[in-house]
Parts: C-alpha cells; structure tokens; sequence
C-alpha cells in the first residue's frame, strides 16, 4: 500500500469547498469572521503607517523652512511675505518654499517670511511653515459618528543671519 504525501492531507480541504458537505451556515460564518479580522487587520496597520505619515509630514515642513531660510539669507532684496498653500500667485522666497512643501500633506499651510532686526547689524530672516495634518484614520472615525478632533497643528520654522547687512 503506497503511503499518502503529506501534501494530499494539506489540499485536501479544497475538495470540501467543491462538494455540498458544507452547510450556508458554516460558509456564512467563515465570511463574517473573515470580515472582522479583515477590519481589524487593516486598523492595526494603518494607524502606524497614519502617524508615520504624519511625522514624515513635520520634517517636510521643517526641510522647506530650512531650504526657504537658507534661500532668504542669500537674498539681498528681502522683504517679509507671506502666503497661504499653494501659494500660486507668490514669488520669491515664499515661492521656493511652497515648492518644496507637499500641497497633498498641508492643504492650507501658511508660509511666512519675516525680516526683523531693524536696521542694525544683527538682522535675522525666520521662516514659519503653518498648518493642519489631518489623520485619515480619524476621519474614518468621525464618519462613523465619533466625536474625535481631527486636525493636528504643525508649525516648523527656522531662522538664519541675513548677509546683506553691514
């Protein structure tokens, strides 16, 4: 008598889900507990990746608020401005920090350039990046009816010696 491969004991499940053995009952059961741990799957893995987003969406904005200083630094036209993402009408130095901002992460983020010091030698340029991360999971969560305040305020901004000054 040959001996049975071990692999005929694994696939042999399959042909029960041809044949009628099953009842709807069971079937039915198998989609509901699917569904439940489908949901929870997707929670356990979307919450980290949300809040990995979000972090990922801070050193965006504290990069383009370092490039955008850097950039003001070496302006020797500066002026303060401001503008609020996209920021399609800007020029400047508003403009090449929009640039390097993500619309997508920080839909409405105000950019500001500010020159202060005055007239005197010690005159700095400081750029602020302003604006609301929206958690997508939390989203989910109001649509579902609870009450879960959504945005999260981001504010990164840098300053730098401007050079143009005696």
């Amino acid at each position: 008598m040959p001996k049975k491969s071990p692999l005929r004991y694994i696939f042999s499940g399959f042909s029960d889900l041809s044949s009628n053995s099953r009842s709807a009952d069971q079937s039915g059961q198998t989609v509901v507990e699917f569904s439940l741990v489908f949901v929870l799957l997707v929670i356990v893995a979307w919450i980290p990746a949300d809040f990995g987003l979000a972090f990922y969406t801070g050193q965006i904005a504290l990069n383009a608020s370092r490039e955008g200083a850097r950039i003001a630094a070496a302006e020797p036209n500066l002026t303060s401005d401001s503008c609020i993402m996209p920021c399609a009408g800007a020029t400047g130095v508003v403009k090449a920090t929009a640039d390097r901002m993500s619309f997508a992460l920080l839909p409405g983020a105000n950019i500001s350039v500010n020159l202060q010091g005055g007239t005197s030698c010690d005159r700095t340029v400081t750029v602020v990046i302003d604006g609301q991360y929206r958690y997508f999971f939390y989203n989910l969560l109001q649509l579902m009816g609870f009450n879960v305040i959504n945005p999260v305020r981001v504010v990164r901004s840098t300053s730098m010696r401007w050079e143009h000054q005696c």
